[in-house]
């Protein structure tokens, strides 16, 4: 009988470093994030919205390889870009946008089932299905200002 554990929710943790940078650390890596220098940062590092697009991107790709792989399709020139694009209303948010970038043969017969396995992984159908946001207070007693 083989014992399987729950699998665990991936985590990060951000803190604050010098300016506006920021420091996440997610297992045993870390990335630091940075504004760029019109907005009075270092451009040290990805802005908090590149590495949101960069988590759409990837997964993605991901996704999007390992259904094509799973179909004997290579997909060694599969691209993939994100963007925000403007709603086109007056005080919505942007829209994200995921480009594929892959031979017109992999999509011509059926666009939906490329366009529904590129926002199947984790990420991407959170985004897509609007996950909600819940903010929570860990309760550590004066330490404000540290």
């Amino acid at each position: 009988m083989v014992l399987e554990l729950p699998r665990l929710s991936p985590r990060v943790k951000v803190t604050v470093l010098e300016g506006k940078q920021l420091l996440g650390t997610a297992r045993t890596r870390a990335v630091v994030t940075d504004r760029p220098f019109e907005e009075g940062g270092t451009d040290a590092g990805f802005t908090s919205g590149e590495m949101l697009l960069l988590a759409i991107g990837s997964c993605s790709a991901g996704s999007l390889r390992n259904h094509l792989a799973a179909r004997g399709m290579p997909c060694r020139d599969l691209a993939v870009e994100v963007f925000f694009e403007p709603s086109g209303t007056a005080g919505a948010r942007e829209r994200i946008v995921i480009a594929l970038d892959l031979d017109e043969r992999f999509y011509r017969d059926d666009p939906a089932r490329i366009a529904a396995a590129a926002t199947c992984g984790g990420v991407t159908s959170r985004v897509r299905l609007g996950s909600e946001v819940e903010v929570r207070f860990t309760g550590r007693a004066g330490a404000a200002g540290k």
